[in-house]
């Protein structure tokens, strides 16, 4: 079995340290084989907060894989934000975004989000079709192994979010990950974890949002995910957190 620690939105600068302390206790405890980022480590995108964010990220037992956010990005700088918005992102996180590849699961990520855009709400998605193609290597066995694309931003709008998300590109992706045979799409943005089933045709893949790790939760306490495979089955658990204890709330199990 392959198990993956699946958070996102942490948040440095308004983290919540009670939460992190017991994340971190917990991956002591279990040693997932994995832990997926699915960005949004920094409040503002500074220096400080990239370092106490890797710091603490290097403090987990597991292979990692980390992509970027919307708030990844410098704030204030609106001349890095625009020319090289992921730089100091980069500079921190890069050793950490190859693709994990385990016995029968293999997970890449892209970023999809932007420093600026032509449009009202800048922290909205952006997907890169050729990007996307090019993380996803359709070469693989398709009979033994489990692709997983991790991203920040989901593809298409979950209705059981607060947060109403417009990807650009996103039906479009969804699409693409059928075509690609692409099993799971692990992504953060809405602070609340959930699973939806996207199906375009005769087949469908499973999009994992995770919630917050920060204090910046939305109706929904903080939490991460573990997802767990072996073979063709894959269990979604969702763990919540409250006074320092990590409680499993729910789990869910599906062949693809």
């Amino acid at each position: 079995m392959t198990t993956l620690l699946h958070m996102a939105d942490i948040h440095f600068g308004v983290e919540d340290p009670v939460a992190l302390n017991a994340v971190h206790e917990w991956t002591l405890a279990n040693r997932p084989d994995g832990v997926i980022v699915a960005g949004d480590l920094t409040q503002r995108g500074k220096r400080s907060e990239f370092e106490a964010a890797r710091t603490w990220i290097d403090s987990i037992p597991g292979r990692k894989l980390v992509v970027a956010g919307n708030h990844d990005t410098p704030l204030l700088n609106m001349w890095s934000r625009t020319s090289q918005p992921f730089s100091r992102h980069d500079r921190y996180f890069s050793d950490l975004a190859k693709p994990l590849e385990f016995e029968d699961v293999r997970v890449s990520g892209i970023n999809t989000a932007r420093g600026w855009q032509a449009r009202k709400n800048w922290a909205e998605g952006v997907v890169n079709l050729q990007e996307m193609e090019a993380a996803l290597d359709s070469t693989n066995d398709r009979d033994t192994q489990i692709d997983v694309l991790v991203c920040h931003h989901p593809f298409l709008p979950n209705p059981a979010a607060p947060l109403k998300t417009r990807t650009y590109r996103g039906k479009r992706a969804s699409e693409k990950m059928i075509a690609l045979q692409t099993d799971l799409l692990l992504t953060g943005h809405v602070h609340v974890p959930g699973l939806i089933r996207h199906t375009h045709g005769q087949s469908s893949y499973a999009s994992i949002s995770a919630g917050t790790l920060s204090l910046r939760t939305r109706q929904h306490k903080p939490s991460f995910n573990l997802i767990c495979i072996e073979g063709q089955a894959i269990e979604m658990q969702i763990y919540t957190i409250e006074n320092g204890r990590v409680t499993l709330k729910e789990n869910t199990s599906w062949l693809t």
